[in-house]
């Protein structure tokens, strides 16, 4: 038998769509399906990576019941795939608590997508250089939506600014200076901005008229700093990595203890953050981004 819900937060994300004695079927909504740009959407796979997804943004392992009614799955349908997905190594369970999380293999496929991009034999060298001579950890992030970016790489020392600062975890709103980037040189307008802002948080978070003048300085000079407002006493430095057709696919950062680097030192930074941008920006149209 499933085990009860008991954390809050993904209790609010698990709404019943259907009992569990509805039949095994599932097909794709029309949002799924609309993600096909060529030939037939095949239903199965799009339920099976919405359990993927469901497994990846859950705070906690999640049983077979609390899968189904997060993807919109029956629970048939969600068991099976489940099943499948462990079979083949994507997906791990947990005997005791009979609940699933995503397998660690994921890193695998994860690591052969970057290998096979390019993208890492470019990208290090530059973010090892900045790292070096100016006493920063760098990091490397993929836009994926909507001032959402996806972390790709990082080198330098580590940075307690987030436990959970890991690849492959995805950051979603216009938060520090990444965020200021992303609204500067992404297409949200400033009303879908101004619902996005308002949903995350900063630790000493601006106004949302002080926010857009950050976006605007950043769009004129090319590079963002967070001085001690997205995390108490670190200092973030982005800069946006743009295809030749000005799209915005990359975003660089740089981050240390404020102490560690003074106002002084925020022009050579940047400078060597525009640079390093500028060289991966002449080389996005020779690697696959995805």
């Amino acid at each position: 038998m499933d085990q009860p819900l008991t954390d809050d937060a993904t209790a609010s994300a698990l709404r019943a769509k259907a009992p569990d004695s509805e039949p095994t079927t599932s097909v794709a909504s029309p949002m799924d399906q609309g993600r096909s740009l060529h030939g037939k959407t095949v239903g199965a796979v799009v339920a099976a990576a919405k359990v993927l997804r469901t497994l990846h943004a859950a705070e906690r392992p999640l049983n077979a019941s609390e899968v189904a009614r997060a993807a919109e799955l029956h629970r048939g349908t969600a068991y099976n795939i489940l099943r499948t997905l462990q079979a083949e190594g994507f997906v791990g369970y947990d005997e005791a608590t009979r609940t699933y999380a995503v397998s660690l293999h994921i890193l695998e496929i994860a690591h052969g997508v970057l290998r096979r991009s390019g993208l890492m034999d470019i990208a290090r060298p530059l973010m090892h250089a900045i790292s070096d001579a100016h006493s920063v950890s760098v990091y490397l992030s993929k836009v994926v939506g909507p001032c959402s970016h996806l972390l790709l790489d990082w080198v330098g020392a580590a940075l307690l600014t987030d436990l959970y600062v890991t690849v492959g975890r995805q950051f979603a709103g216009p938060a520090g200076a990444s965020g200021v980037i992303m609204a500067a040189f992404g297409n949200s307008s400033e009303q879908e901005l101004e619902a996005l802002f308002s949903k995350v948080a900063w630790y000493q978070k601006p106004s949302f008229p002080d926010f857009l003048t950050q976006v605007r300085d950043a769009r004129s000079v090319g590079f963002a700093v967070d001085r001690d407002t997205m995390f108490r006493g670190i200092t973030l430095l982005s800069v946006p990595v743009l295809s030749p057709s000005s799209k915005l696919l990359l975003v660089l950062t740089a981050a240390a203890r404020s102490h560690d680097i003074g106002i002084d030192a925020v022009g050579p930074l940047s400078r060597a953050m525009q640079s390093a941008a500028a060289r991966l920006s002449e080389s996005v149209r020779l690697l696959s981004l995805g």
